[in-house]
C-alpha cells in the first residue's frame, strides 16, 4: 500500500512555506476538508453535481499539495462523476472518501507534531 502521505511532496512544501506555518496549514486543511466532504454528502441529495464537482475539486487540490496523493485521486474520480452530472454511483465512493480522510487526517497530525 502506497503512504498515505507521500513524503517528497509534504517535505516540498515544508521547505516551500517554512516549517514555523506547515502546522497551520495542517489546521486549516484539517477544518475546511471535514465542511468540502459534507457539502459532497449534501449535494448527492439533490443530485447537485455542480457543488458536488466543486467540492471533490477544492478536496483533490488540497490534498494533493499535502502529498496526499491516494485521497486526491479518490477526490478527482469525484469530481469527474460531478462533471459527468450522474450522481446515482457516487454515493458508496463518497463513504470510501470519508473512510480516508480519517487517516489523512491522522497521518497529517502526526506529520504536524513530528515537526
Amino acid at each position: 500500500m502506497a503512504a498515505i502521505i507521500d513524503s517528497t511532496t509534504f517535505e516540498q512544501l515544508k521547505e516551500t512555506m517554512g516549517a514555523d506555518f506547515i502546522g497551520e496549514l495542517i489546521d486549516t486543511y484539517c477544518e475546511e476538508t471535514p465542511r468540502l466532504i459534507a457539502d459532497l454528502q449534501q449535494a448527492l441529495a439533490p443530485a447537485n453535481a455542480e457543488v458536488f464537482r466543486r467540492s471533490a475539486h477544492s478536496i483533490k487540490s488540497s490534498s494533493a499539495t499535502f502529498g496526499a496523493l491516494e485521497f486526491a485521486a479518490q477526490a478527482r474520480e469525484l469530481e469527474m462523476i460531478g462533471k459527468a452530472g450522474d450522481l446515482t454511483s457516487a454515493g458508496e465512493k463518497v463513504a470510501q472518501l470519508v473512510a480516508a480522510y480519517k487517516q489523512v487526517e491522522q497521518a497529517l497530525r502526526e506529520l504536524q507534531h513530528a515537526s
